[in-house]
């Protein structure tokens, strides 16, 4: 009787004890856009985006992320070249659909697909071209994760 006494006794305590605590749960509303690889892989020394080596004539396809709630509609969104790259479009790479990156309904993963040239050899030099996630009027880009480098030895 007294074990069925101390083990009803603990019960009552722990659930009086649990019944105090707030839920303290925080819900995030915003959506934000990321490349997966910014986030998956280090960034390079002396900068704050990750450098990722490619090869020519390659078709890169990286992956960006909608952080948040899926839309109901197309979003399409744009990245754009950063002027620090010193890869040039056209003569080191060319971006499929103008930069423009579709995510589609219900969906959250778009995907920016670039073709490697094949310039000229230049032996000991390499080229970085960079892309910044712009966004749309809806989506805006994650500060630390908007942007990512390529790396082409010539």
């Amino acid at each position: 009787m007294k074990k069925i006494f101390n083990l009803l006794l603990f019960l009552c305590i722990a659930l009086v004890a649990s019944s105090c605590f707030e839920d303290n749960r925080v819900t995030w509303q915003g959506a934000v856009l990321e490349f997966d690889q910014a986030v998956t892989t280090t960034p390079a020394l002396g900068v704050k985006y990750p450098i990722i080596t490619t090869t020519r004539g390659a078709a890169i396809r990286t992956r960006i992320n909608l952080v948040g709630a899926q839309r109901p509609n197309d979003e399409v969104i744009t990245v754009s070249v950063d002027p620090a790259s010193t890869g040039r479009e056209g003569v080191h790479f060319n971006m499929r659909n103008g930069g423009r990156v579709t995510i589609p309904a219900n969906s959250s993963f778009g995907f920016l697909e670039v073709d490697v040239l094949n310039p000229p050899p230049a032996p000991g030099t390499n080229v970085v071209f960079v892309f910044n996630i712009e966004g749309n009027e809806n989506l805006k880009p994650s500060q630390n994760y908007r942007r990512i480098g390529f790396r082409l030895n010539l």
